[in-house]
């Protein structure tokens, strides 16, 4: 029980993340070069309902919320803007993880000395294998279909330019896969 009590959090606690990440969401996005429907397709919303969060017209729920810091930390452009602007929940990643510092759990800390060297002989075909893992892992930790996240991750360069009309497709086509599951729940 005491993993269930630690992993819950306070409806107060999550609107707070909530808040200070809408206050920024609109300098976000534009730092990330992205345009509003690009993005709701890419965390699985509507453009309008997106919209409405950015206006603060609408609270945005907590998947979405997870989603977005997702996204923004993993894009290169508004990774150091999410951090710096005290954005990105270090502390609650640190309380799940038991007080311990998630910044170090890095590819430096997997791989070593030679991390720099390592990621200097990659190439493109290397980086996009090593991202659907990556999203495959994810998928079996979230309990999503690793298949559709696969097909919505792969080939989105999230550290990076902005998705092709192939990924927002293929966003759109995870989003209608997570309707389809929650209606047969």
């Amino acid at each position: 029980m005491e993993y269930v009590s630690k992993m819950a959090l306070a409806d107060a606690e999550k609107e707070s993340f909530i808040a200070n990440l809408t206050q920024n969401l609109t300098a976000l996005r534009t730092h990330a070069g992205i345009s509003q429907e690009d993005l709701a397709n890419i965390v699985g919303i509507s453009r309008q309902t997106y919209s409405a969060i950015e206006r603060k017209v609408r609270k945005m729920s907590w998947s979405t919320y997870l989603c977005l810091v997702f996204f923004f930390d993993n894009n290169i452009k508004t990774h150091k803007m999410l951090r710096m602007l005290s954005l990105f929940p270090g502390a609650l990643i640190e309380r799940f993880n038991d007080g311990a510092d998630s910044s170090t759990s890095s590819i430096h800390s997997i791989l070593g000395s030679q991390a720099e060297e390592i990621l200097e002989c990659l190439d493109a075909k290397a980086k996009q294998k090593i991202n659907s893992i990556i999203m495959v892992e994810y998928a079996r930790c979230t309990q999503l279909p690793s298949e559709a996240v696969v097909m919505s991750f792969d080939g989105i360069d999230l550290l990076g330019s902005a998705p092709s009309s192939k990924d927002v497709e293929a966003a759109r086509l995870l989003k209608t896969i997570r309707k389809k599951d929650a209606n047969e729940e």
